[in-house]
Parts: structure tokens; C-alpha cells; sequence
């Protein structure tokens, strides 16, 4: 590995190498400092107002660690194969320190993603995920285990698209991803490879496992049935029905306003296709922005938690969750009270930037009655069923 000439220009000068009794002190500081309010408190102005998305905050947070504690850190270069990018950079040894974090801080987030940390992380076994530890599907989205309660229940703080100074978000419930890189094992639960290791083997770093890979294969990417074993491993104790329908209806409320993304960034790239002159996406724009295979599991989801619901149902009558998952399912129409309830819960936004929101039981109406569209070519209303019939595109499909 090639850095910086000169050690006293570099971002920042490591005096302490990482090791098992810093990776614990990463994982505490994690814990009690990352936090929604990270980078939106004025009492940092190192690090207020930092501009980022999923992946850049994920990165952010390993790099400021490691800069409060004079540590390494170490990325791959996203765009030189086999070269890294590290804080022994001296491309601004002209700067005072605290601005030649700050530019460094940019930089990392200006040419890290999803994609790129799936080259700086390495999964572990299902037992093992500590905060700190971080979820990846590449492409799509990234989150930061922060903490996990005595019921084995994940806390996860993510950002999301698009790249703002803004506050991050918390829950406590698991992402709603299943890992499914069965060649490469690129998504699902990862620690950061520790710079030392940069150009060891994925599979020769400590606790590296594939684990959760083979459960994954082994409940047909089932995120309910993966999540089940997941919190089992992790907990301390077995977690309750009213805990369960809890989790399950934030992560329903998550993985539905994720779908806002894709149809943005369709809606996005159909309107740059069309001022060019072109009115339909071809079949490789098709595939990339069409959402067949996630709207299956939207539904599939919503029938998971259904029948956790019918399993449950009187368990736990008086609990917040369950109350919300009875107006989802109700077969006749909620009052007003309980419509108000679940709409408090969760509202899907249909449009990034736009305040365009959807009732949750409104989108699983439209899911049922096979109005939601796929199609990458249709306009918004469509995308989300709002005019109640299929869509019938003049543009080719594939």
C-alpha cells in the first residue's frame, strides 16, 4: 500500500493500531455516541452540517472513531484496483487539521457507496454482530447496528438518500433485507476490515463466516423465519408476541417507504431520457429500474406479518403494535381513531423531496388489488396504484 511522502501532512497521524481492545472500544463509543443527532449538533462544528447519505454515514462513522482516537483508517479505491485511500493523504497538507478532516470526511463520501463496503467489510456468523457492525445490500442501502436489546433485537441507525445535512434515523428493529449474495457474499451483516488486513483474503479475516447465508438459503430468504433465528441467536431471552409484531411493523413501515428510492430514481431517469427526445427505456433501463421481484416481497411481507397476526391476535390486545396491525387487516373500514393511529405510525412517502404520502393500509389495498405497478415507465400515480386499475404502457416491456 502506497499513502502520503510525508507523515506530518497527512490527515491526521495514527499513533495507535486497531486491535480487539479497540474494535471494543469502537463498538461502546458507537453505542453511546452515534446517534440521530450526530452531525446536527452545533457543539461539533467539525462535523455539523456533514452532507450524506446511507453509505457516507456509515463510512463517517468508522473515520471520525478513528480520527478521535489517532487510528488508521482505510478504504478500498473505489475507482484504482488494488490502491486504497487513507488518512496518510497529503492532498490537503496545506489545511489546518480540523479542515483537512473535514475535506477528507467529503472526500470518503463523495466516492464511497453501498458498492465500495462491500470491499472494506466482511460478514460474520449471526451470533457474533456487534454495534458497529453494519448491514449492506450494495446498490441499495446500508445501516449501522448501534445496539441490540435483550430480546436480540437489532438498533440500527441509517441515513438515506439524498446526500443532506441532516438528522440520522434510529429504530429498533432489523433492516428489512434478507442476505442473498449466495456466489460472493457481499451484503448482509459485515465488520470493517481493519486496515492491517486491507489485502488479507475476505474469507482469512477474524470471525469471518458464511452463516448467515446458509440460513438465509435454508428459510428461502423469508425475512420473517431469518429474523426469528436472528434474534434468537442475539438475545438474551426469548422475545415476546407484542415484541415481535412490533419489529415486524416498523420494518414493514422501512422496507415500504424504501420503495420511494426506486421509484424516484425512475421517475428521475425517465424524465433525463425524455428531454433527450427518447420517451421509453430501453430493455437494460428496464431491468435496472423496473421493481418486479421487490414489490413480490412488499407483498409477500405483508402477508408474513398477516398471519402473525391471525397467530397472535388477542396476545397481546392492548399493545401499540397489535392495535396497528388490526387497522391494517381489518377487513371492514377503521374509524376515524384508529385510522389516525396507524397514519401517526407510519406514512409511505411516495416521492423523495415531495410531501407525497400514502397510508400504509391504503398501499396494501393497492398491492392486493394489483394496481401497484412495477413498470418503470409509468407515472407516479400508477407506481403506487392511486388510479385504481393496471397500467397500460404504450412502451415496450420486458
Amino acid at each position: 500500500m502506497v499513502f502520503g511522502a510525508t507523515a506530518d501532512a497527512s490527515v491526521w497521524k495514527a499513533k495507535n493500531t486497531w486491535d480487539e481492545r479497540w474494535e471494543n472500544n469502537y463498538r461502546a463509543w458507537v453505542t453511546r455516541y452515534w446517534n440521530e443527532e450526530f452531525f446536527m449538533d452545533e457543539k461539533k462544528p467539525l462535523y455539523y452540517k456533514f452532507e450524506h447519505d446511507c453509505a457516507d454515514a456509515v463510512y463517517a462513522m468508522r473515520l471520525i472513531f478513528a480520527y478521535e482516537h489517532r487510528l488508521p483508517f482505510v478504504m478500498s479505491n473505489p475507482s484504482k484496483k488494488g490502491k486504497f485511500i487513507s488518512n496518510r493523504s497529503t492532498r490537503w497538507d496545506k489545511l489546518p487539521e480540523s479542515k483537512r478532516v473535514r475535506k477528507f470526511m467529503d472526500y470518503v463520501a463523495n466516492v464511497g457507496s453501498t458498492v465500495s463496503l462491500k470491499k472494506d467489510t466482511y460478514p460474520v456468523a449471526m451470533s457474533d454482530i456487534k454495534p458497529g457492525d453494519v448491514y449492506v445490500a450494495p446498490g441499495v442501502h446500508s445501516y449501522t447496528i448501534v445496539d441490540i436489546t435483550d430480546a436480540g433485537v437489532a438498533e440500527v441507525v441509517y441515513s438515506t438518500t439524498p446526500k443532506a445535512a441532516r438528522f440520522l434515523d434510529r429504530i429498533e428493529s432489523f433492516p428489512f433485507y434478507v442476505p442473498e449474495d449466495m456466489k460472493n457474499f457481499s451484503d448482509g451483516y459485515r465488520r470493517f476490515i481493519q486496515p492491517q488486513n486491507m489485502t488479507k483474503a475476505i474469507k482469512d479475516q477474524p470471525g469471518y463466516s458464511i452463516e448467515q447465508f446458509t440460513i438465509a438459503k435454508s428459510v428461502k430468504q423469508n425475512y420473517v423465519r431469518f429474523t426469528d433465528i436472528l434474534s434468537s441467536a442475539l438475545g438474551k431471552r426469548k422475545e415476546t408476541a407484542s415484541e415481535k409484531s412490533l419489529r415486524l411493523m416498523i420494518a414493514l413501515c422501512q422496507y415500504a417507504n424504501d420503495r420511494s428510492v426506486y421509484v424516484y430514481d425512475a421517475l428521475w431517469y425517465l424524465q433525463k431520457i425524455r428531454k433527450g427526445g427518447r420517451q421509453c427505456m430501453n430493455r437494460f433501463e428496464y431491468d435496472s429500474y423496473s421493481t418486479p421481484s421487490r414489490d413480490r416481497r412488499l407483498k409477500a411481507f405483508f402477508n408474513a406479518i398477516g398471519e402473525h397476526h391471525v397467530k397472535t391476535k388477542g396476545q397481546s390486545p392492548n399493545s401499540q403494535a397489535q392495535q396497528w396491525t388490526n387497522t391494517l387487516f381489518s377487513q371492514t373500514d377503521p374509524t376515524p381513531a384508529q385510522k389516525k393511529q396507524i397514519n401517526n405510525f407510519c406514512m409511505v412517502q411516495m416521492s423523495l423531496g415531495e410531501n407525497y404520502f400514502m397510508p400504509l393500509r391504503e398501499l396494501r389495498k393497492n398491492i392486493f388489488a394489483g394496481t401497484v405497478s412495477s413498470n418503470p415507465n409509468a407515472p407516479l400515480e400508477y407506481r403506487w396504484g392511486i388510479v385504481p386499475k393496471p397500467y397500460q404502457s404504450s412502451c415496450k416491456t420486458y
